[in-house]
C-alpha cells in the first residue's frame, strides 16, 4: 500500500513547490518510487543556495543513510524541481545546468 501510495503522490503530485522542504519531500517521494526503494533510506537533502540555481528550480543532492568505516560517499545523486510544475530533473553538476527529466519507472 505504501509504495503504491508513493507512486501516486510521486506521479500525480501537486503541480507546485513552494519551499526548499516541499522541494525536498517531492524529489525524494520520486526518487525512491523510481528506485522501488524504502524512502527512509533518504537521509536528507543538500540544497543549492537560491541565487546559484536556475531561476523558477530548486537544486539539491540527496544524501542516504549509508554508513562505512573510511571513505565514503552518502550522495545518492543530484536533482533539480521546477517550481511551478513539480516536475523533477537530474541535475548535471559538470555543466552545471538541468539534464534529463526523470522518469517513473527504471
Amino acid at each position: 500500500m505504501i509504495a503504491s501510495t508513493l507512486q501516486s503522490t510521486a506521479l500525480a503530485g501537486p503541480p507546485s513547490v513552494r519551499t526548499p522542504q516541499e522541494a525536498c519531500e517531492r524529489v525524494k517521494v520520486q526518487v525512491a518510487t523510481r528506485g522501488r526503494f524504502d524512502l527512509q533510506v533518504i537521509a536528507f537533502c543538500d540544497m543549492i543556495a537560491e541565487e546559484d540555481s536556475p531561476r523558477g528550480y530548486y537544486v539539491m543532492a540527496l544524501h542516504s543513510r549509508r554508513e562505512c568505516d573510511g571513505i565514503c560517499s552518502t550522495n545518492m545523486g543530484w536533482f533539480a524541481i521546477r517550481r511551478s510544475s513539480g516536475r523533477v530533473f537530474e541535475w548535471d553538476v559538470a555543466d552545471m545546468k538541468i539534464g534529463k527529466p526523470l522518469k517513473a519507472g527504471r
